[in-house]
């Protein structure tokens, strides 16, 4: 589970460096993910994905999304970066 915090962003790439490890997803097998893919950040208490300029860029629901464009995340959508898939699950606090 990934818990973005509204101080900073979560990141996703295939690095294995310290944020990515700490603070995000790290995808080292993938080799179609960027080093450094895109984010995961919140902003006045809503969810985003970010694709932060990837060689191969990140789909959402087929559309292919436009390099360092905040996403608003739904419950239920499945961004592809690389070859992964992700499905959003949101909660709030009391779940």
């Amino acid at each position: 589970d990934l818990k973005p915090k509204i101080r900073g962003p979560c990141f996703i790439g295939r690095s294995s460096g310290k944020k990515f490890r700490e603070r995000g997803i790290s995808l080292p097998d993938d080799p179609e993910v960027s080093t450094s893919h895109g984010k995961f950040e919140v902003k006045k208490k809503k969810f985003y994905f970010v694709d932060t300029g990837s060689t191969n860029g990140s789909i959402c629901e087929g559309k292919d999304l436009e390099p360092n464009e905040p996403l608003e995340l739904k419950d239920g959508m499945v961004i592809k970066v690389g070859v992964s898939m992700l499905r959003i699950t949101l909660a709030t606090n009391n779940e």
